[in-house]
């Protein structure tokens, strides 16, 4: 699989922010997801952002003076970016009760292999070079180690473990998926859409998943981590992610999963106190290894761009 094209357009300084914006987003999201766990079960924390950031992304699509398109293909379009956003994040959320935010994020670093696989089964014109089959073994042995060890080990729960990856494979799904559709929306329409398709997602699962209803309110940390989710991680993050898959690779976007686990894991050290034992960071320590072997031409060609 050639996930670099020889043919991608320049980097400007438009996609240059939005991809720091992503990095910086996603290498904070793990964290601030853990954090609004702590006054709120899993699915009402996500149904609450999820709701507030549609709210949100709806005032701003009125003050740009766009409305929602309600035609076939946009309804579509909607569908399939809420897979990366109820989807995957239902599986995470409920996975992060019992799990490091280092750890998601570092999960979440599988998606490009996990979009790659797909890619080499679905997709009859893609073929993966020697370095990225062993950059995929990589990965996929530091995920056993995870697993061998998470059995044995306080800091994993093997069945959260499980959890997040069915995550990491919606997201993977949803964002393969988009790629192959023409994209006529909006950044802002198609995020917006999606978020409300998502809040309607959380919805239909609260009566099930739910739990009972909060009857205190929440804290300050938990408030603001509900905030910065709903804000940040829901709708900035989703601007720069659609603003960016319609104009780079997924290879070249799926980068930031070599950026943001290591952001995380200092931050969760940091911030919640988050510790692993030497075998998990083992694991972990694979996983990133086998990515940048996986992109080592992405690398490359990125680094002879920089030079040039």
């Amino acid at each position: 699989m050639n996930s670099g094209s020889d043919g991608e357009p320049s980097l400007s300084g438009g996609i240059i922010t939005a991809y720091l914006g992503l990095v910086m987003i996603w290498s904070t999201t793990p964290l601030s997801v853990v954090l609004s766990l702590r006054d709120f079960d899993a699915v009402w924390s996500l149904g609450i952002r999820m709701l507030l950031a549609a709210a949100m992304a709806s005032v701003v699509l009125r003050v740009m003076g766009l409305r929602l398109a309600r035609d076939r293909q946009a309804i579509k379009l909607y569908a399939i970016g809420s897979i990366s956003m109820f989807g995957a994040m239902l599986f995470t959320y409920l996975g992060a009760r019992r799990l490091p935010s280092g750890m998601i994020s570092v999960l979440f670093g599988l998606s490009p292999l996990v979009v790659g696989l797909l890619s080499r089964l679905f997709l009859k014109d893609v073929r993966f070079s020697l370095m990225q089959w062993l950059g995929l073994g990589l990965g996929l042995a530091g995920l056993a180690v995870i697993f061998l060890e998470g059995g044995e080990l306080s800091s994993v729960d093997t069945m959260s473990v499980v959890l997040v990856l069915a995550g990491v494979l919606s997201y993977a799904m949803s964002a393969l998926w988009l790629k192959q559709l023409p994209h006529s929306l909006p950044p802002i329409v198609q995020t917006t859409g999606a978020l409300w398709m998502s809040a309607l997602g959380c919805a239909l699962v609260l009566p099930w998943l739910g739990g009972p209803v909060p009857t205190k309110l929440p804290g300050a940390v938990t408030v603001a981590a509900v905030l910065y989710s709903a804000s940040l991680g829901s709708i900035v993050a989703m601007l720069c992610y659609f603003y960016l898959l319609q104009r780079i690779t997924v290879g070249t976007m799926a980068l930031t999963t070599l950026i943001t686990p290591v952001f995380a894991l200092l931050l969760g050290m940091l911030i919640n106190h988050e510790r692993f034992h030497a075998e998990i960071l083992w694991g972990m320590a694979m996983i990133l290894i086998g990515l940048a072997v996986y992109y080592e031409r992405d690398i490359r060609r990125m680094a002879g761009r920089r030079v040039a």
